[in-house]
């Protein structure tokens, strides 16, 4: 694999961003700028996020489902090598 084509680059860079900027940087972000996590009075963490859980876990879930469209395509794409010379 040499040279990558578009469906290479979307995946990587699309669906690859996706998954980092939603696991690394938004938690570096929660850990660096991110509210303390107070306990209340029944001892129970409080976890008030910078960013919400929600939002957070829908862009993972469009990276991953980008990562997936592109392994189906690569399957649905592909010929198999059949070993025999033309």
């Amino acid at each position: 694999m040499s040279e990558l084509d578009t469906a290479d680059k979307i995946a990587a860079y699309g669906g690859g961003g996706l998954v980092v900027l939603g696991t690394v940087v938004i938690g570096l972000l929660e850990v660096l700028a991110g509210s303390p996590h107070p306990v209340d009075g029944e001892g129970q963490i409080v976890h008030e996020a910078l960013v919400p859980l929600e939002i957070r876990s829908y862009i993972i879930i469009l990276g991953l489902l980008i990562w997936m469209f592109y392994a189906v395509y690569r399957v649905v794409a592909t010929t198999p090598d059949t070993g025999r010379a033309a």
